[in-house]
């Protein structure tokens, strides 16, 4: 019970609400890929916050980071989506982040990290296929642009798309495996330098 105990702390919740304040700021900057994939798919490091959140407040403490980031972007800077992009935010992430929750909950080595961020990129690559398959495209095309106007942006760059399933095939899967891979590279470089800090942050554990 004192583990469940951990996340509910003030002194944790006022990290998760940092961490979460952070991670709204850093979806305003995304990196576009014009060239290899469509305008509309773009890479923000978000992630990163809710990792950290993991390591040194509670294995949910990301999961809680992912939504409260979501919730505070759409309030603070609103949406360009109509908050398409933030639902698909949420749910992708959170495809991200429970397998690395699942493994930081055998140790937190830098091994095991390296693991779960490898694992969380296939849960990245899945959920994003099946978000944007049955939820996210299906909502752009109503809201914005017609589906066969989102599908020849894919085809403009990879002329084999030509239809919903080869867009999340070809061009939205392989964007999320390329993502998911550069915010593992971010991420894991980013812990290596804060690794002595890490030590002062993570909870101690009391003697039994």
């Amino acid at each position: 019970m004192q583990n469940e105990n951990k996340l509910l702390s003030t002194q944790n919740l006022i990290k998760i609400a940092f961490l979460s304040a952070i991670a709204a700021i850093l979806m305003q900057w995304g990196i576009k890929l014009p060239a290899i994939f469509p305008s509309f798919l773009e890479i923000d490091f978000s992630e990163m916050p809710a990792l950290i959140a993991i390591l040194t407040v509670h294995p949910l403490a990301g999961i809680v980071v992912v939504i409260l980031k979501n919730v505070l972007k759409a309030l603070l800077f609103g949406s360009s989506s109509g908050y398409v992009g933030e639902l698909a935010n949420l749910l992708i992430s959170i495809g991200y982040i429970l397998p690395l929750t699942f493994m930081i909950r055998k140790g937190k080595d830098m091994k095991t990290v390296t693991i779960g961020i490898i694992a969380g990129i296939g849960g990245l690559a899945l959920m994003g296929a099946v978000v944007n398959y049955f939820i996210t495209i299906p909502l752009y095309a109503k809201i914005f642009m017609p589906m066969e106007t989102i599908i020849e942006m894919g085809h403009a760059i990879i002329p084999a798309v030509n239809d919903k399933f080869t867009l999340i095939l070809l061009s939205i899967t392989p964007f999320n495996i390329v993502k998911g891979i550069i915010v593992a590279i971010a991420s894991v470089a980013f812990l290596k330098a804060i690794q002595p800090a890490l030590k002062y942050l993570m909870p101690k554990k009391k003697a039994a």
